[in-house]
């Protein structure tokens, strides 16, 4: 029991006011308090141990005199938490032969001042868990506004999946944390802290028996959610595991459509899943179903504007009939060499687009030059050249693109300075344009044109091996060369 400032300051007040003397003790005969002036007799010391201990053991009121004049009362107090102790009373100057009205009198007087004690613990209690409450909720919000803002800023991935697993893991009072979405067609992801590896031999079992066993009947599934306190409880769920745990998961539902579950688990039996993780837990999976509905949003947003981009592909090799395929084929040559770079995933994107679309502004030149099978007049050539620089001003407006117009507006730079629109050299020019000018040439070779016949691989080989350092990268030559094997294959298929 724990005596705070205000109870002392009570039991002290109230010594003053009536000469009696008060102390508390716990249920080994130890003062937890005392109002007394001085250190009390051996005599009454004994006496006050023994009542205290017949308090507790029949838990009710007991008196005792020790000698003639010195009365002791004793009461039990109860607490929330079970812990004994006792308020014992000490009276001086108080004849035995007061009679039993006094006794009585003193009887009364210590069941209101326990009432008052009582209360008084039961509201510093309430205090305390109010104050941890409003603690874990604080941190509760702490931790949802730092994953909440991270995932709002994130495509649903493998990564950001794993990082908010993590996070919950580290933050909430769980061994295991889990998400399955077999709707969407994903490998259910499980992080597991040590201590949780030898009760789950195999998490991704242990996880999917564990949605499978939720009971379909349940309330809470209403509110989208199931927690369990103790396994036991449930048989289905304590055959899962030799230790007994706590499971608690929220369904990822966004719009009536449910995507899966988020879950953790607990060994440790000695708490329970709290409201407020029960909360923070549900304001994830709201957070993250909205981040997968915006996800597949962009999806079909993508496919949108990849079936445009094939359009105005097919329009343009529609007009050149002797370079249907040419697009698609060096975007598949450069993204062979941006696979062999290791390139992030938005370079990737970005070489992808480029790729695809780096003869679009040759939809605004006449098919006559386009198929023309003669040497090009100056003035033609120029119409030509101009299409690199055209194609990056059809593609401006879109905004997606933006980062894919470099590669579309340089992919015929020379390395040596010698290239066009601009005359970049070296390293100045685009790595996505070097890629494609290694792709386009190579294509190109082995493409019939309206002035020539196509050339055989080798040869083209050959040539591109001769550019090297002068139109093309030197650096990225012998990358292309070495995935010349795929190229092949490709070209047979």
């Amino acid at each position: 029991m724990m005596i705070d400032h205000s109870m002392k300051g009570l039991l002290t007040s109230l010594s003053r006011l009536n000469g009696i003397h008060f102390q508390l003790m716990d249920e080994n005969g130890r003062i937890l308090f005392t109002c007394l002036p001085e250190s009390p007799s051996l005599s009454i010391k004994n006496t006050a141990v023994q009542l205290a201990g017949k308090t507790l053991i029949e838990d009710s009121f007991q008196f005792r005199y020790d000698g003639r004049s010195q009365l002791l009362c004793a009461s039990p107090i109860k607490t929330e938490d079970d812990m004994s102790s006792v308020l014992m009373s000490i009276e001086e100057n108080c004849p035995s032969d007061n009679g039993t009205v006094h006794i009585e009198n003193i009887r009364q007087f210590h069941t209101r001042l326990i009432s008052l004690i009582e209360q008084h613990l039961t509201l510093n209690e309430e205090v305390d868990e109010l104050v941890e409450e409003l603690d874990n909720s604080f941190e509760d919000l702490n931790l949802y506004s730092r994953i909440a803002s991270q995932i709002k800023t994130l495509k649903f991935s493998d990564e950001m999946l794993r990082s908010l697993l993590r996070d919950l893991l580290e933050n909430m009072r769980a061994h295991m944390s889990f998400a399955s979405f077999p709707d969407l067609q994903k490998e259910q992801m499980h992080i597991l802290k040590p201590m949780a590896e030898k009760e789950v031999p195999d998490p991704k079992d242990f996880a999917e028996r564990l949605i499978q066993n939720i009971p379909p009947d349940e309330p809470s599934l209403d509110d989208h959610y199931y927690i369990l306190n103790h396994s036991y409880e449930s048989p289905e769920m304590s055959a899962l595991a030799k230790k007994p745990f706590r499971f608690l998961s929220v369904k990822v539902q966004h719009e009536n459509y449910s995507y899966g579950w988020l879950g953790l688990v607990s060994f440790e039996m000695n708490e329970i899943f709290r409201r407020g993780e029960l909360k923070l837990l549900t304001a994830m999976a709201e957070q993250l179903a909205v981040v997968i509905a915006n996800t597949n949003l962009y999806r079909d947003l993508e496919r949108f504007v990849i079936n445009m981009v094939r359009s105005l592909v097919f329009a343009i090799e529609a007009k050149d009939v002797y370079t249907r395929g040419h697009s698609e084929r060096v975007s598949y040559y450069s993204m062979l060499i941006g696979e062999h770079l290791g390139l992030p995933e938005k370079e990737t994107n970005d070489l992808k687009w480029a790729s695809i679309l780096h003869d679009i502004g040759k939809i605004g030149i006449p098919e006559h030059i386009l198929n023309k099978p003669g040497k090009l007049t100056d003035q033609e050539f120029g119409i030509i050249k101009n299409h690199p620089r055209k194609g990056g001003e059809i593609l401006q407006p879109v905004d997606q693109l933006a980062a894919s117009l470099p590669g579309v507006i340089h992919h015929h730079e020379r390395f040596d300075g010698n290239g066009y629109p601009d005359g970049l050299k070296g390293e100045k020019i685009p790595l996505t344009a070097r890629i494609i000018a290694i792709a386009d040439t190579y294509d190109a070779i082995t493409s019939t044109r309206a002035y020539r016949d196509s050339m055989q691989a080798e040869k083209a080989v050959a040539i591109i091996k001769d550019v090297a350092g002068t139109q093309l990268d030197p650096d990225l030559v012998p990358i292309f060369l070495n995935l010349y094997e795929k190229i092949l294959v490709h070209e047979v298929n």
